[in-house]
């Protein structure tokens, strides 16, 4: 039986431990669920099944991992037989070409609507739709909708804050999380704080914008 290790992050260090922890934030927009749990359940495997984790989720997360083998077994194949392995993938991008529009009608009719979220790797803010006391334990899975990552972990929350329109801004620390999902997310800060990076670099300097 093969053994996942799961990262925790005990209940004794504060939000401020944990926030000297953080190497960089970003604002993004992801599918998220989430449950309240007891403090004994945020310590278990995060893809236990006493979770009530969403169909989708699982379903995501599956696929994710097979594209993930496929590419391993591809490149380890592209080393002693570089031919055959081209030629696989060319089938392989075929094959995503003519099922891609069925697939994303099909998933996208069981996804939530994305949401607004402020995540790092120890931990994120996001909108529940009631308020969730501090010190609250949670289960949360969170899909990027661009498949950069599907993750499931536990959390615990530092404060919860309404919000007009948005319902209550909830900031949260992981427990629970893989170390390959946290390697995953990290990949995806990583790149979209380089994306944001260049992205100012074409910005006009100030002295070229107009004078209002």
């Amino acid at each position: 039986m093969e053994t996942t290790t799961t990262h925790h992050i005990g209940d004794n260090l504060s939000p401020e431990h944990t926030e000297r922890r953080l190497l960089s934030r970003i604002n993004d927009t992801l599918r998220i669920n989430y449950q309240l749990i007891t403090r004994t359940s945020a310590m278990i495997d995060p893809y236990d099944s006493e979770f009530a984790i969403p169909r989708y989720f699982l379903l995501l997360a599956e696929l994710d991992e097979l594209e993930t083998v496929q590419q391993m077994t591809l490149d380890a194949l592209a080393v002693q037989q570089p031919e055959v392995a081209r030629v696989l993938d060319l089938m392989n991008k075929k094959i995503a070409l003519l099922t891609g529009s069925l697939y994303d009608s099909m998933v996208e009719s069981l996804l939530p609507s994305p949401t607004r979220v402020n995540i790092s790797e120890s931990g994120l803010s996001f909108y529940a739709r009631e308020r969730i006391p501090p010190g609250s334990h949670i289960h949360l899975t969170l899909s990027h909708p661009s498949n950069a990552f599907h993750l499931a972990a536990t959390a615990r929350t530092v404060y919860s804050e309404e919000e007009d329109l948005e319902g209550f801004r909830t900031g949260a620390y992981f427990i629970s999380l893989h170390p390959h999902d946290r390697s995953k997310l990290a990949e995806c800060i990583q790149q979209k704080t380089i994306d944001e990076a260049n992205l100012r670099e074409y910005q006009l300097p100030e002295s070229f914008k107009a004078e209002e």
